[in-house]
């Protein structure tokens, strides 16, 4: 498993993290799940991770590359989709 932590810029585009209230510190994690299929995901400075729960959430690549294209996918698909299903803006 490899992990990358990264920090962002002050932004509006990243759902801040329902447990601290961040959201420019992270760390992006990559896991070998089959032969040719790893899992990419991002978890919060804290320790949340909105997809412990819903592993099937994370992003897939083939190779698990912490590259700056990887983890702004995932941030986009599986950070933000997460954060607002389980935390809906009201």
């Amino acid at each position: 498993m490899g992990q990358k932590k990264f920090n962002l810029n002050p932004n509006t585009q990243i759902y801040a993290c329902p447990k601290c209230g961040q959201n420019t510190e992270f760390v992006a994690h990559s896991m070998q799940v089959a032969e040719d299929c790893c899992d990419i995901w991002i978890k919060c400075k804290c320790g949340y991770d909105p997809t412990a729960e819903q592993t099937g959430s994370r992003m897939e690549d083939v190779w698990g590359t912490l590259d700056k294209e990887n983890i702004l996918c995932s941030l986009d698909c599986c950070w933000n989709e997460l954060i607002i299903s389980n935390f809906p803006i009201t």
